[in-house]
């Protein structure tokens, strides 16, 4: 039988290479065995970067990149799936490493997070001075003396009902887009470069309302005629539906479109989810274009207008209302002609379908296509 090896029956990084793999390095690592060898065999150095790393609760990823430099190791070594984790890793530090050079001048406490659950670590490890970066986030109010900066265009989303007053808690934010759920006052002087996105707006201009909307969807009233019923439908324009993120991830530069799934918000509007769930639609637009967007208007909601035809309450046209490119209608395009449920919901009837071709009320607004994808 072999003998097990001992970790400590050597005393130079050159034999530890030769004698364990690379994952037994890492398990070596992960148990504090690594660092006590190191500090056993005079690598001081060595000893404190295993130490940070393994407090600061570093990812696989980050250890084996740190593990490679240690023993340089070359990273070909590694697999496809390793070299593309480390390759993030050292992608993510490099941003870090590029934001924090802009710290303010003082000793408050600082992190680098990119998704929700850093941030939640971040504010664990009491951080004073967080750098949220790319993603959408969710900030505690009640934290006093905090201050949020974003880059990569990061936003924050704010499901406050009541007006929310930053400088009374000394919450200053910086470089960030705020979505606002509701329509609330945001006291935030101390705060700089921030644009406010209004995810409050359940319908444009103000014009319908629920019951309006919920009277539409149960179809026809007792001996109104189909064009009053249609007068009625194509007056309920504007409704919010839904609201899509943009993620620069999903941009393909080759096709010159965004893809998303849109989150799509009312439960009466069923149809819209029967026929949506899980799929991926991509509106079509030009990089500077896509650029402008994402830069100013990374969150925005999805609006429908209704009409009535062929004997069917009908969504015709669904689109996006920005300020950076105007009106964007959004085309539906469906292997069958149309896309058709019967019944509103409600159990009376009518329905709703989607329609192929958009309106020619809207020949000279700006169009953009979007592909449903199997």
């Amino acid at each position: 039988m072999e003998e097990t090896k001992s970790l400590f029956q050597f005393h130079s990084k050159q034999e530890l290479a030769e004698n364990f793999s690379f994952d037994e390095l890492l398990d070596f690592a992960r148990q504090r065995n690594l660092q006590e060898w190191f500090q056993e065999n005079f690598y001081a150095s060595e000893a404190r970067k295993i130490a940070a790393a393994i407090k600061n609760d570093s990812s696989d990823a980050e250890l084996k990149l740190l593990l490679c430099k240690i023993f340089d190791m070359p990273l070909e070594n590694l697999s496809a799936t390793e070299l593309e984790e480390i390759s993030a890793v050292v992608e993510k530090n490099q941003r870090r490493e590029l934001y924090l050079k802009k710290l303010p001048g003082d000793d408050r406490k600082f992190e680098f997070v990119e998704t929700q659950g850093e941030l939640f670590q971040a504010l664990q490890n009491e951080a004073q001075v967080i750098y949220l970066c790319g993603g959408e986030f969710r900030i505690p109010l009640n934290r006093r003396g905090m201050t949020y900066i974003g880059c990569e265009n990061a936003i924050i989303d704010l499901d406050e009902e009541f007006d929310v007053d930053l400088d009374a808690s000394e919450i200053v934010l910086e470089d960030l887009q705020i979505y606002l759920r509701h329509k609330i006052n945001l006291k935030a002087e101390n705060s700089k470069n921030l644009k406010i996105l209004d995810g409050f707006k359940k319908f444009l201009d103000e014009r319908p309302t629920l019951k309006e909307i919920f009277d539409i969807l149960r179809g026809r009233k007792t001996f109104e005629s189909p064009d009053n019923f249609k007068a009625r439908a194509e007056n309920i324009q504007g409704t919010a539906v839904g609201n899509v993120l943009f993620d620069e991830k999903n941009y393909d530069f080759d096709a010159a479109k965004f893809n998303f799934k849109p989150n799509w918000d009312f439960d009466y509007i069923s149809v819209l989810k029967d026929f949506a769930a899980g799929k991926i639609f991509s509106v079509n637009l030009l990089p500077n274009d896509a650029e402008r967007l994402y830069a100013n208007e990374r969150k925005l909601q999805i609006f429908a207008d209704f009409t009535y035809r062929d004997g069917k309450l009908t969504i015709l046209n669904l689109y996006f209302s920005t300020k950076t490119l105007g009106k964007i209608v959004i085309v539906i395009t469906l292997r069958e002609e149309k896309f058709s449920v019967e019944g509103s919901g409600f159990g009376l009837g009518y329905g709703l379908e989607i329609i192929t071709d958009y309106d020619s009320r809207f020949e000279n607004e700006s169009i953009s296509h979007i592909a449903h994808e199997e």
